[in-house]
């Protein structure tokens, strides 16, 4: 769900990089070489793009090393923007390979580095401090974030609220509070943007499995699984197919629920999330069994084996 926040500060992957132009000449008594804008740091540029071609390929230890040089060398120009820009990227990695007290602790840094630079709190910081503290288990806590983030309506962006309220409804679902989870589905609205969208389908997927209505369930899961691969989320999309595959189970439709599983397993293990891989894919196999599918059994086996291989 994070990467829809990559833009903040325009540096380093936002792709705002600073452009000039170096005129060169050669020759005795030839005039000083003219510059037309401000001089580009090619280290600081060569970190951010490879950090984020790492990222874009799943390659997330490799991303996050990157960008603790692309922060180094932010800190070298004791440029806060790029600074911030490098903590924020890098705490992305670190929450997407569930290292959260890493990723937490980075976050408090650029809390501290944003006072330093009097650039006051930012809400983007906030919610991502939010979501990492629900990711570890401190879903209280988190709940408090939010109600800060949404204590300031005027400061916060429209994509801020809507995954503000996306993250109350996800732990409103973890604690079984329907009412809380009706509340954020209805504070999302009907959003155009396709990632908003997802979030919003992912809720009304959660809510119809607390109310038992798997088949509604399993729809509003599918299209937040399609809306998520078609803006590049594979992270959350491996995870609502899993959904899908739970509320399949429940419906008793054992051979779709081992495909919603395998599905989810295949992208998972190629993501590199290897423990959520070997769960679902277990469960593909137990359901196929149960369903008499050797394909999906086979298929299922040749992914865990190539996870044991790693």
């Amino acid at each position: 769900m994070i990467r829809f926040f990559w833009t903040r500060y325009g540096v380093g992957l936002t792709g705002l990089l600073l452009a000039a132009v170096i005129l060169t000449v050669s020759g005795c008594g030839s005039s000083p070489p003219k510059q037309t804008g401000p001089a580009i740091d090619t280290d600081l540029e060569r970190f951010n793009r490879a950090a984020r071609l790492a990222y874009d390929k799943g390659r997330l230890q490799q991303a996050a090393s990157f960008y603790r040089q692309a922060l180094e060398r932010a800190y070298v120009r004791d440029d806060p923007a790029a600074i911030l820009d490098a903590q924020y990227n890098l705490a992305i990695c670190l929450l997407n390979f569930q290292s959260y007290t890493e990723a937490l602790a980075v976050v408090q840094d650029a809390n501290s580095e944003s006072a330093l630079s009097g650039r006051g709190q930012s809400l983007d910081f906030l919610l991502l401090e939010a979501i990492i503290l629900h990711r570890g288990g401190d879903s209280d806590e988190a709940w408090k974030i939010t109600d800060q983030i949404l204590s300031y309506p005027a400061q916060a962006s429209s994509v801020v609220r809507s995954k503000t309220y996306f993250l109350r409804g996800l732990i409103a679902s973890k604690k079984g509070d329907k009412g809380q989870l009706r509340d954020s589905i209805a504070a999302l609205g009907q959003p155009v943007h396709p990632r908003l969208l997802a979030d919003r389908e992912e809720l009304v997927g959660r809510l119809s499995m607390a109310e038992y209505k798997w088949d509604a369930a399993i729809e509003a899961f599918d299209l937040s699984a399609k809306l998520r691969r078609e803006t590049l989320d594979y992270r959350g999309m491996v995870n609502v197919l899993a959904l899908a595959g739970i509320a399949s189970e429940k419906a008793e439709r054992t051979r779709e629920s081992a495909i919603f599983y395998l599905r989810a397993g295949r992208s998972a293990a190629l993501q590199g999330l290897f423990d959520d891989a070997q769960k679902w894919l277990n469960q593909s196999v137990k359901l196929a069994g149960n369903a008499g599918e050797d394909k999906i059994i086979q298929e299922a086996r040749t992914y865990l084996q190539q996870i044991e291989e790693k």
